[in-house]
């Protein structure tokens, strides 16, 4: 059995560190190598070297891995990999790569790909999705890193603190996200596609976003549709249909019965890029072929075959 557990700050000795992962972005899409001795795919990475930092080992790796030449280079943190009692750690990197060249003639790699996201025959595939993950949700904090969010306890209640978006949250701080199905009476969905520069890029969701200071669950709701697609809710077409706890946040599944047309949907510059509508059985398919964000809670929202939806209250 295989845990990976990922860490804000370093969790061990600087000595401890060994190894250095960056997940690599170039022109919209994912850097992945093979190795001369395996047919599968990895994220650029290695050991650190004896006497070298850490940073300089990402910086090196990414160039020995992807002939990456220019680049930026941010760290989203620290992972331990935990097997039979035991824990090894390495640093987690984000490169946005503009300039890339050949493999170096001494490099392990046999050849690079891009993709739009993970392929399926990885050599790790029990962590490297898990990085990959956690890549995606760091890039999404980056994004709108001037908000500011209230802070929840464990029972949710307000504790009277705030926490910059960007920032990690303190273990066990929890903070408020709203999801908005937006359902017309033809019984579709109306869905918007993330843009190529988001964390979990051009894939297909709901509309969703953090709850900001002052904010309730609907108030949030309203206006995270209206920043993202110019659409105005009503609030009594609403209601909260599911709730359930994250590590580090309380999400609220809102369901409103309303009919919007999409010629007047203004899509956000940077954080969607394509809109439709889409029936229950339509996004299932796309989330069982890994297009449509995975939420945990799709089944139960979809749990009619028809496509309807019965309103839960948890």
């Amino acid at each position: 059995m295989i845990n990976v557990n990922f860490y804000p700050q370093i969790p061990t000795a600087d000595s401890n560190i060994k190894f250095a992962v960056i997940a690599a972005r170039y022109q919209g899409q994912w850097i992945f190598c093979c190795h001369r001795e395996r047919i599968t795919w990895e994220i650029p990475g290695g050991h650190r070297e004896f006497d070298e930092s850490l940073e300089a080992a990402a910086r090196r790796e990414l160039q020995e891995e992807t002939g990456a030449t220019e680049f930026t280079l941010d760290r989203v943190g620290f992972y331990g990999v935990e097997k039979d009692g035991a824990e090894t750690y390495g640093g987690l990197y984000f490169a946005e790569v503009s300039q890339l060249g050949p493999l170096p003639n001494s490099s392990e790699i046999s050849n690079t790909c891009l993709m739009d996201n993970l392929p399926e025959d990885l050599t790790y595939p029990q962590i490297q999705p898990r990085l990959f993950e956690q890549v995606q949700f760091w890039l999404n904090m980056q994004s709108s890193t001037g908000e500011i969010w209230d802070i929840y306890d464990d029972n949710r209640n307000l504790t009277g603190r705030t926490h910059r978006r960007g920032d990690y949250l303190a273990p066990g701080d929890r903070h408020l996200v709203v999801h908005v199905w937006m359902q017309n009476s033809r019984g579709d969905f109306l869905v918007t596609k993330r843009s190529p520069n988001k964390g979990f890029p051009n894939m297909w969701e709901t509309t969703g976003g953090s709850a900001l200071a002052g904010d309730d669950s609907l108030t949030a709701a309203i206006r995270e549709v209206k920043e993202e697609t110019g659409l105005t809710l009503q609030p009594e077409n609403g209601k909260c249909v599911i709730t359930y706890a994250r590590p580090d946040n309380f999400t609220d599944v809102w369901l409103f019965h309303q009919d919007f047309e999409i010629r007047d949907v203004r899509l956000q510059e940077g954080e969607t890029c394509d809109v439709m509508y889409a029936s229950a059985k339509e996004i299932l398919a796309m989330r069982d072929a890994g297009s449509f964000m995975a939420f945990r809670y799709l089944d139960e929202l979809f749990e009619s075959e028809e496509g309807g939806v019965t309103p839960h209250h948890p």
